[in-house]
Formats: C-alpha cells, sequence, structure tokens
C-alpha cells in the first residue's frame, strides 16, 4: 500500500539523527524507570509513571517486530524514542504521552493483555508519540503553520484546536494507518479484527477533517504535507 517513498514518516528534514547501534532487543533495551523530575511532571497531568519492569518482555519483542515490519519507520523510531517510560492504565484503556521539551523521550501505557493484541496496543502508544516528537523536529527546522492561534474543528478533541493539533493529529494517524496496513498480514484473528478496527476509525476521522480550511493555515510546505498525509487513506482502496 505505501511505498517507500510515499511512506507518511518520510519527513523532508534536514538534518537527521545520527544511525544509533541496533540491538536484537533494542526497544526492550530502551525502555527504563523515569526519572524523579519526568513523574512528577506527569503526575500533574494525572498520570502515572510505573517500574521499567512492568512490561513482559516477549510482548516488548512482538511489539519490535511490528515496528519492523514497517521499513524505515523503525529508523525513525528508533532515532526519537531513545528513551521510553512505562505508565499506568485503567484495564481495556491506553494511555502514552510526549513533550516538545523531551525531543527522544515517550511515555507509553502497558497493555492489560499479553497477546497480539495487546503488542498491537503498545506497538501504537509507542508509533503515536514517537512521531509527534519526529514532527515537532521538522518544525524547529521549518514553519508549517501560518498562524499558530488559529483553530478549526478537530475529530479527535470535542473543542477547536490549534491548527498545529490538528496538522499534528493528521500525520500521526496517517502513520498509524499506514503501519497498520502495514503489519496486518503478518498478525493472527484477532490482531487482523483489531487491524480492521482501527484502520476503519482512523480512515473516518482523518477524511473528516475540514482539508481546505486546514490548508488555509498552513505555509506552502505545510500544505504539501497534510495533502499527502490525508491521501494515505484516500488512496487506499480498504479504507
Amino acid at each position: 500500500m505505501t511505498g517507500a517513498g510515499t511512506a507518511p514518516w518520510n519527513l523532508p528534514r534536514t538534518k537527521q539523527g545520527s544511525p544509533q547501534p541496533v540491538s536484537q532487543t533494542w526497544l526492550r533495551d530502551r525502555i527504563v524507570d523515569a526519572p524523579r523530575d519526568v513523574a512528577s511532571h506527569v503526575a500533574r497531568q494525572r498520570l502515572t509513571a510505573i517500574a521499567a519492569t512492568s512490561i513482559d518482555p516477549a510482548l516488548c519483542l512482538r511489539a519490535q517486530q511490528m515496528v519492523e515490519r514497517c521499513g524505515n519507520l523503525a529508523d525513525v523510531v528508533r532515532n526519537v524514542a531513545q528513551e521510553i517510560h512505562l505508565l499506568e492504565a485503567e484495564p481495556g484503556y491506553d494511555v502514552s504521552h510526549s513533550e516538545p521539551c523531551w525531543l527522544h523521550r515517550v511515555l507509553v501505557s502497558v497493555p492489560d493483555r499479553l497477546d497480539e493484541v495487546g503488542a498491537l496496543r503498545f506497538t501504537e502508544g509507542l508509533i503515536h508519540e514517537a512521531m509527534h516528537l519526529e514532527l515537532t523536529l521538522l518544525e524547529n527546522e521549518q514553519a508549517l503553520v501560518r498562524n499558530p492561534t488559529d483553530t478549526m474543528p478537530s475529530p479527535w478533541r470535542e473543542e477547536p484546536r490549534p491548527i498545529g493539533g490538528v496538522l499534528h493529529g493528521l500525520y500521526v494517524f496517517s502513520c498509524l494507518y499506514a503501519a497498520f496496513a502495514m503489519v496486518a498480514d503478518s498478525t493472527d484473528a484477532e490482531g487482523a479484527v483489531h487491524i480492521e478496527g482501527r484502520l476503519h476509525d482512523i480512515s473516518e476521522e482523518i477524511r473528516s477533517i475540514d482539508l481546505s480550511r486546514l490548508s488555509a493555515g498552513l505555509t506552502p510546505l505545510g500544505c504539501g504535507l497534510a495533502n499527502r498525509w490525508s491521501s494515505v487513506v484516500a488512496n487506499d482502496a480498504g479504507g
């Protein structure tokens, strides 16, 4: 569905990170306890950091394999998510978090199940936050939004959101859509059902964005990227 040249995570960044050494357990190796200041910061947002040992190694390895199935997305994730901290979540729910001031740190909750669906849920949280940071790195180099105070409706929030926030959502979820499509043929029956549901939900959300209104608030570069990202869903016959 998505070739290397059209993958949404291929951004026109002028400054690329240095290649990181890759071990056979690179994802598990990056999961560490959150420093005290990070744990305190997220606690003020009603998030609870938990011990790095709280995740099952086998689930972690399966999530790593899923990311690696997505070609050079694995390189992007490794470059950005150099430290991964775990969060607590209510059963049946997932939470994740990142901050623009932490350009190489993501926080992801541990799923309440250890099967294929659990691995997919953890993978989604990891990709979600890594892509937020990857787009932030591009924004640090080139302007994508004309006026940061302009707002518009968002499919991911009930209230109007800044144009930049909607652009981030479009980017992150187009990446997730492409990633799920790439791993769909390598999962079990339950995983396939989960992916089908996520592809449907994400496609509905992306298609509900008023692309004309979004584009009006973007720079030429931002406009071109928004059109490319929205086409990930538009060009997928299965969406």
